[in-house]
């Protein structure tokens, strides 16, 4: 993980848990993890495919302004800012993180798929039944999940158990997050552009599991700017 302007730092080891869903170190007290995705990007407006690291536009911006002046009258303050190295995530940590007085740190493993043609996550058995139709995953998805779950633990394990933090990243890395979090693949998720959702590590008395407080909260952005 690099930063811009700060250091990380790796102050103890976490315990490792032996659970298949709790993949993450475990944590004794309580952190807190926002993700939000990053605003709109000029991609998101072309009809057809063009460069895959766009910049943010002019919507786009204003939408990561509405997330950084609403992140800073939260009553929970943001200990640190991680950031995709794409461009539109890297601009939307960059705008909030000037609300919040921060710098930001660029984990490059929470980058957006990439590998299309090997394969995305798999679909559920049915309405009832969240299990993977087909149990093995695609080459692609394993290794999108790989380096995500690689960047989470890098990222937990580098700050104090009562820290929270804000990773600004895509949709596609944003639902991998959530799988891992909630222990199943096959969950799809709605992200609209600088949406946030939350996680926290709860009930640490009991041996403790990630719990999801909320998905895609946009109450700070107006209905004519929510896009996705």
């Amino acid at each position: 993980m690099k930063t811009k302007n700060r250091q990380i730092h790796n102050p103890k080891s976490k315990i490792q848990s032996p659970f298949v869903f709790l993949l993450l170190p475990i944590i004794i007290a309580s952190m807190k993890l926002l993700l939000a995705r990053h605003g709109q990007s000029e991609w998101q407006v072309k009809t057809a495919d063009g460069d895959l690291n766009p910049p943010l536009t002019s919507l786009g911006e204003s939408q990561a302004h509405r997330l950084g002046e609403y992140l800073a009258v939260s009553d929970d303050p943001i200990s640190a800012i991680i950031a995709s190295p794409l461009q539109r995530a890297q601009c939307t940590a960059e705008i909030v993180a000037d609300y919040l007085g921060l710098s930001i740190a660029i984990e490059p493993d929470f980058r957006e798929f990439d590998e299309w043609a090997a394969g995305w996550a798999p679909l559920a058995m049915s309405m009832w039944d969240m299990s993977p139709a087909i149990p093995e995953l695609t080459p692609g998805y394993s290794r999108f999940r790989a380096r995500v779950l690689a960047a989470l633990r890098r990222v937990v394990e580098s700050f104090d158990d009562t820290a929270q933090l804000l990773l600004v990243t895509h949709a596609g890395t944003i639902g991998v997050q959530v799988r891992i979090f909630v222990g199943s693949d096959t969950p799809r998720l709605w992200m609209n552009n600088a949406g946030l959702s939350l996680v926290e590590w709860g009930h640490p008395e009991r041996g403790g599991s990630w719990i999801v407080h909320y998905l895609n909260r946009v109450e700070h952005l107006p209905p004519e700017m929510r896009t996705s």
